[in-house]
């Protein structure tokens, strides 16, 4: 995923640096997964117990001669009593022959390496002497049955170097390219199927936590509605009040109009009769006065 970009160690913890703070570790350890940094030094490094998530390796350093590679590897190694016996003869192997120097500055060799293959061929040869002393008897468990057996083998110092030059005149690029695919791929494999169970593990509590706040939700949506419909309601009803009121207070002033309209009219009627009926009595005391006359 990061080949691209990251081509190095520095630029590995790098990005490192830059995935933590974002927090993004799901990011973060397969990174480190690629990389096969060990998966310790990747949490330790998440929750900050480490400066830097990998540390240089001297594969990456450019080394002016074999001399000065195996010196800074002995120091790293501090083992005075057998690693830096081996690195002292490979040192003078070096010195006499420069197609030997070549061989120790590749990048994929490294004393650590060296040594392990030394005591692997050891174990291998104690093993065969045993089986040639003690037999090779199996118990039901499938351990050997010389197997609490002490035994002792001395090794000669020739013998030891000459596994040591075997070593660094290996042919295993190709063989180490495979291996540390295998072990990416591995360790890639085993962090996907760990985020799976994690996430399957807070599927049922994210399903439960969303069930819950969806009928929070719907609650909240009904208590809402049923709050709106009832100030709708009450709304609606001051308006018919109000409404109400305003026909009120507008008939008021209407009937007080015609009142004052209609108050004069029984006067004006009483005064038109009194002027009516004074006619008429003038008119007969007129007529009567007339033909007395």
């Amino acid at each position: 995923m990061y080949e691209k970009i990251i081509h190095n160690t520095e630029e590995l913890n790098a990005m490192a640096v830059h995935l933590r703070i974002a927090q993004n570790f799901t990011e973060l350890r397969l990174l480190a997964a690629e990389r096969l940094v060990p998966e310790q030094d990747v949490e330790d490094f998440i929750i900050g117990k480490r400066f830097l998530l990998a540390e240089i390796p001297m594969s990456e350093k450019n080394y002016a001669s074999a001399a000065e590679k195996l010196r800074e590897e002995m120091w790293h190694l501090n083992d005075q009593l057998f690693t830096d016996l081996v690195a002292q003869y490979l040192i003078e192997r070096a010195k006499e022959d420069i197609l030997f120097g070549f061989r120790v500055l590749k990048k994929q060799k490294s004393l650590q390496k060296c040594m392990d293959y030394i005591m692997k061929q050891a174990y291998q040869m104690a093993e065969k002497e045993r089986e040639k002393k003690f037999g090779k008897k199996q118990d039901p468990k499938g351990r050997t049955g010389n197997q609490n057996q002490s035994f002792g083998l001395g090794i000669a110092e020739t013998k030891v170097y000459q596994w040591a030059e075997e070593y660094y005149a290996l042919e295993d690029e190709v063989k180490e390219a495979k291996e540390q695919a295998a072990e990416r791929k591995k360790r890639l494999n085993a962090l996907k199927r760990k985020e799976e169970r994690r996430k399957n593990a807070e599927s049922p509590k994210k399903a439960a936590s969303d069930a819950s706040k969806k009928t929070k939700e719907l609650a909240e949506q009904a208590t809402e509605k049923k709050q709106t419909e009832e100030q709708k309601q009450m709304a609606g009803k001051n308006q018919a009040a109000e409404q109400k009121q305003t026909a009120e207070q507008k008939e008021i002033p209407d009937t007080l109009a015609k009142e004052e309209e209609h108050a004069g009219e029984p006067e004006a009627d009483l005064e038109v009769r009194q002027i009516t009926v004074f006619d008429l009595l003038s008119g007969s005391d007129a007529d009567s006065k007339g033909g007395k006359e």
